[in-house]
């Protein structure tokens, strides 16, 4: 039988009516709801095989960037998300908006902050072109 490990879920409608989403266009942000993985699948690569498909389907359909919230006391994920190429958003006026829209700011849910991360795409896809690309950093090429 099939056996299910993991599962990931992906929307662009957080973004609406938020200043982080009026900064972008439309469909060129995605942000990661839920990532979740079996108790007993972790540590084995599934969370990691969810996150590269979602760059692949992301990479087709041509997002510029991927966002997610974590609990800042998940340290699993976290390690997780930065070895895949996520870093923590530097908290600013626009992200914290963002954050509070969907109810994730500190204290709003039991007591517990998250932080929110963020995957830039687009230096990855502008090595694929011939323009040369500018001054934002590189995304490790095993992320």
């Amino acid at each position: 039988g099939t056996w299910i490990m993991g599962s990931l879920e992906v929307s662009v409608h957080e973004f609406r009516n938020t200043m982080l989403g009026m900064t972008r266009e439309e469909g060129k942000v995605v942000y990661i709801t839920e990532v979740a993985v079996l108790p007993e699948a972790r540590r084995c690569g599934v969370g990691k095989k969810l996150l590269m498909a979602i760059d692949k389907l992301a990479t087709i359909h041509q997002i510029e960037s991927l966002y997610l919230h974590v609990d800042v006391t998940n340290d699993a994920a976290i390690t997780l998300y930065k070895k895949c190429g996520y870093h923590i958003v530097e908290r600013n006026p626009v992200h914290d908006e963002f954050t509070r829209s969907l109810n994730l700011h500190d204290g709003a849910t039991c007591g517990r902050s998250h932080h929110l991360l963020r995957k830039d795409l687009r230096a990855r896809s502008e090595e694929h072109t011939s323009e040369p690309v500018t001054s934002r950093s590189r995304m490790p090429s095993s992320a």
